[in-house]
């Protein structure tokens, strides 16, 4: 695939799924029930389905934009692109798994208005289960990272920094660590969009 259509997915992926979050758009529902939750999206329906939609269109772009970096990601060193290959699977995994829990916002609002909020509640309660997708990511980037810093991949800075974030994420999810929960999280966002620009503005086309 091309560079710069990978570089825009790596692009507009963490814009999407992050700023809808940092914007508002969709609530904090983390710390609350899932009876108040469901309460609160339903009273800004219009703008959480909105969020919802930006955030599905995201992870999208994002991890299959990570999954096609990985994929070009091509050496003299064997055990650097197995994995590579192991990481772009793992990454492009947690396509499926986020897009249904970020578009379970969706279908409970639809189910509330149809059946009542415990019916929505039940949903949203469900969903959580595929919060464990993170650890796709985290294992994905971890090893994504190792592989760039093998194959000396943007001198081995971004490797790096995702091997950072993703060990800052995983703390953050088995002791919840606030201030590694936005090092590790944001980061690896962060690094994405970096990565995507630094793989749209260079010269060359990456092979497929």
């Amino acid at each position: 695939m091309n560079s710069k259509v990978i570089g825009i997915m790596l692009i507009l992926g963490p814009i999407l799924t992050m700023g809808v979050w940092i914007s508002g758009l969709v609530p904090d529902t983390e710390s609350i029930p899932p009876s108040q939750a469901i309460v609160g999206i339903l009273a800004d329906k219009d703008l959480v389905t909105i969020g919802s939609i930006l955030q599905i269109f995201g992870v999208i772009l994002m991890f299959t934009g990570l999954y096609f970096l990985a994929k070009s990601l091509k050496g003299d060193n064997t055990v650097s692109n197995q994995l590579a290959e192991i990481s772009g699977l793992l990454l492009l995994l947690v396509v499926p798994i986020w897009v249904v829990f970020m578009g379970s916002w969706l279908s409970a609002i639809d189910a509330a208005e149809k059946f009542g909020n415990d019916v929505g509640a039940t949903i949203i309660a469900s969903s959580t289960m595929f919060e464990m997708g993170g650890m796709l990511l985290i294992i994905g980037t971890f090893i994504l990272g190792i592989s760039l810093i093998m194959l000396k991949k943007y001198k081995g800075i971004i490797g790096a920094l995702f091997i950072i974030t993703s060990l800052c994420a995983f703390i953050d999810m088995m002791l919840n660590v606030e201030i590694l929960a936005i090092v590790g999280w944001m980061g690896m966002f962060l690094t994405t969009l970096i990565v995507g620009i630094l793989t749209t503005i260079q010269k060359e086309n990456q092979p497929e």
